[in-house]
């Protein structure tokens, strides 16, 4: 077939336009790429929530009432107890309470996670900072290097640190996205739906929790804000020396109430008795969390200190004959502050749903004003709580160990379980709960030594399954449960 001149210069067109339309679709495509990818993401309008966000079925674990389970030292499994005994990871089987040794590592074991009956575990070791996973069959497979604080939130592992942010992993070790964000390297955390709450170590005592908000385009992706909660509450004009803002200042509400009654009836905070508060009006409520619970049926629940101030209705008279001090010192001198330990629960959706100039509520489930709890754990309704005499003597050996039991929709709580120390020294002791059942390790000074106790949840049935050797022993021991029937609020 032979083509003409004409022929072969349309043909040559057709091509040149064949490849630039080539070439336009190539740019766009490069362009749409970078813009989505690499331009769009600096935005924050390209940012929603996660109830806005067309991939909202794949944002989160599903269960809203429940957040992350962080490492620890015993886990429930399906039909077992996983445990750590220093370097062993140990299992306990519920039908004949049998304990086996799963595995041994040269060096300790820091915690361990369980989904079903696979378990993750992090060593003991400064050098090593891998993820490590352990199945039936006793494979240890290397997941990932991660440092940080670790935890399972439905079918994911989150590691959360300074350097890296917040990532999350499938189970084979997958990283499935990596998010920087605001915290505090040297806090208390908890992770729940991509939320992350907790206290700081920078000495102003405040909560905050970064909250997610989902790229557009690719949920994974996600921009934190970082907000302070607002759980203390001031109700009158400040003063020079006062630590709070005249825009913090709030109507006497219906905390302000119930509180102020509670302090003048003079039954739960300490030292009422020394003052006429009749002459006192309330200043402020204060609530300082020290520690908190993974979320459990849909709330945080909060230890710490709830600080009440009062000011003398005649402060300025008195103040204005005070002749030396600071300012500071001077209203110190007209005020009065009493404090009560307690315990109290925070609703997340609440949290959720905080702005800035929200006041976070929070439900009181308990005062504690005689016993310093060294911590507590929330499970199945119940907050367990731990308590140890005062160390003063390394001499002494009779100091003991308590663990009490709280309803945590009443507030009433009782003293379960004592023993003595199976060590003297101060070495702390710690706590952890399954579904049946309390263990509670107790180690010597600078860990030397460990034992490990079991009790039953109501705490009966006390046993000593590993002894000091590191054997598996099942010892049963005394039990105290006749000094058990007192009940507190």
């Amino acid at each position: 077939m032979c083509y003409g001149r004409g022929d072969y210069i349309q043909m040559r067109e057709k091509n040149k336009l064949r490849l630039s339309v080539c070439f336009t679709v190539f740019f766009i495509i490069i362009f749409i790429t970078v813009l989505i990818f690499f331009v769009l993401p600096k935005f924050d309008f390209m940012y929603i929530s996660s109830d806005k966000h067309w991939q909202k079925e794949k944002i989160g674990d599903g269960d809203e009432k429940t957040g992350g389970t962080e490492i620890e030292k015993v886990k429930q499994g399906t039909n077992g107890i996983y445990f750590v005994y220093k370097d062993k990871l140990m299992y306990m089987d519920e039908a004949d309470e049998q304990v086996r040794e799963m595995c041994k590592l040269q060096s300790g074991i820091l915690g361990i996670l369980v989904k079903d009956d696979t378990v993750f575990f992090r060593k003991r070791d400064e050098y090593d900072y891998g993820f490590y996973k352990v199945d039936s069959n006793k494979k240890i497979v290397k997941l990932f290097d991660a440092s940080g604080t670790s935890s399972i939130e439905g079918k994911n592992i989150y590691t959360l640190n300074s350097k890296y942010g917040l990532r999350k992993y499938d189970f084979n070790g997958n990283r499935i996205s990596s998010n920087k964000v605001k915290f505090d390297v040297a806090s208390i955390n908890t992770v729940f739906d991509n939320y992350i709450f907790y206290r700081g170590y920078d000495g102003d005592d405040d909560v905050e929790v970064s909250i997610p908000k989902y790229y557009l385009f690719y949920a994974n992706k996600i921009n934190y804000k970082t907000r302070k909660l607002k759980l203390s509450r001031y109700y009158i004009q400040p003063e020079a020396g006062n630590m709070y803002w005249k825009e913090d200042v709030i109507p006497y509400d219906s905390v302000a109430k119930e509180v102020d009654k509670t302090v003048r009836e003079g039954k739960i905070f300490d030292d009422t008795a020394e003052k006429n508060l009749d002459d006192y009006e309330l200043q402020s409520v204060e609530l300082l969390p020290w520690s908190f619970s993974e979320v459990q049926d849909g709330y945080i629940y909060l230890y710490g200190e709830q600080r009440v101030t009062y000011r003398d209705k005649k402060y300025k008279e008195k103040m204005s004959v005070i002749k030396e001090g600071w300012e500071s010192e001077k209203i110190k001198k007209v005020s009065y502050t009493t404090i009560a330990r307690v315990v109290c629960r925070i609703n997340i959706d609440d949290i959720k749903d905080t702005s800035e100039d929200d006041y976070i509520n929070y439900e009181l489930v308990c005062y504690d004003l005689n016993k310093c709890w060294g911590g507590f754990i929330i499970n199945n309704k119940n907050a367990y709580v731990l308590k140890e005499d005062e160390y003063f003597d390394s001499s002494k050996e009779d100091r003991n160990i308590y663990v009490y039991s709280m309803d945590v929709d009443t507030g009433l709580y009782k003293e379960i379980y004592r023993k003595e120390r199976f060590f003297i020294g101060n070495y702390s002791v710690k706590m952890f709960v399954t579904d049946k059942y309390i263990f509670i390790y107790e180690g010597s000074e600078y860990g030397v030594k460990e034992c490990i106790t079991r009790i039953d949840r109501d705490g009966n049935n006390p046993v000593l399954v590993m002894d000091e050797n590191g054997e598996v022993v099942m010892k049963p021991l005394e039990s105290k449960s006749e000094e058990k029937s007192e009940l507190y609020r």
